[in-house]
């Protein structure tokens, strides 16, 4: 059994519709990238999953059950939508174990989890002056108060600086491959998510375009062999006598389909041609991304110099 299943999900908002017929599986033990661009329907599916929207059609069921079925809720399952819900007076500790103690869970917990994503320092400081990147942590460390086994998370690197986000990569495949966790987890930041996840769910205008694992979404973008080096363009009619299809995109670099590296290579040294870069061109996940939901790329041209601000005690 799945550890999430959606099936079949619809949900619209007046004349909207969010969520169109969506149905996916999560696998258990996995780390899941659920993508799609802004207004594709994935928060609506997520608060689906949790209990916070009723779907007009459709199931979304963890372990089997809907949300509002499970018995220790906080025990099976931990979510982060957001990382605003904090009240500002409290202490890191003191929300954590209001919760402890409205769940029935230890004390103990809230240190326990406090120490887990980094914010054991901090632990005595109000709220109030967390950054949006403590606050992201601070949500985190909400969702594993209950020790889950499974975990939901929308876009939880919102926030961390550099060092932060690789903390969190490590730290989402250390819940997935040493305690067994299923993590779903959305987000925009699709390099990151290319380095962390098994499987990728993409939906798009509110319903599913592809689920699949990492590898099957990328390995069919074979883009060619890309060389370079002061004399390349000598390796041209040898190549395209062996067959290929040679592309010249710049002065000192050819682009070949149609040919192994190692062949590129062999022809190279028999033509005693110093090669600076011999690489196989593969699409990333944000390539196919945006060619699996037709998101347009940003407009050339300089990038629009973004207001100044500052929130309380950095930015993670």
């Amino acid at each position: 059994m799945a550890a999430i299943e959606i099936r079949n999900l619809s949900k619209s908002f007046g004349a909207v519709r969010a969520v169109d017929d969506v149905s996916f599986t999560v696998e258990a033990g996995t780390v899941t990238g659920f993508l799609g661009p802004n207004g594709a329907g994935k928060t609506t599916t997520l608060r689906s999953l949790l209990g916070l929207v009723t779907p007009d059609s459709g199931e979304a069921l963890i372990n089997g059950r809907g949300y509002t079925d499970l018995a220790a809720p906080l025990s099976e399952v931990g979510a982060v939508l957001e990382a605003t819900s904090f009240h500002p007076g409290r202490t890191a500790r003191n929300h954590l174990r209001v919760l402890c103690t409205a769940a029935g869970l230890p004390a103990a917990r809230a240190d326990q989890t406090l120490g887990q994503v980094g914010l054991a320092d901090v632990a005595g400081k109000r709220v109030a002056g967390f950054s949006l990147g403590m606050r992201q942590r601070l949500a985190l460390a909400t969702a594993l108060l209950g020790e889950p086994k499974i975990l939901i998370l929308d876009e939880p690197a919102n926030g961390l600086d550099p060092a932060g986000i690789q903390w969190l990569r490590g730290f989402l495949r250390f819940l997935a491959d040493d305690q067994g966790c299923t993590v779903l987890v959305s987000s925009h930041v699709l390099a990151e998510v290319e380095q962390t996840v098994d499987d990728v769910v993409i939906i798009a205008k509110g319903r599913l375009i592809r689920q699949g694992t990492l590898a099957e979404l990328t390995s069919n973008g074979d883009r060619g062999v890309r060389v370079s080096g002061p004399e390349v363009e000598r390796l041209r009619p040898r190549l395209e006598a062996a067959g290929a299809t040679v592309e010249c995109p710049e002065s000192g670099v050819l682009l070949v389909h149609g040919a192994q590296p190692e062949t590129v290579g062999q022809a190279a040294l028999d033509e005693l041609v110093v090669l600076s870069e011999l690489v196989r061109q593969r699409s990333d996940l944000e390539q196919v991304f945006l060619e699996l939901t037709g998101d347009p790329a940003a407009p050339p041209g300089p990038d629009p110099v973004p207001a100044l601000t500052e929130t309380p005690g950095g930015t993670s």
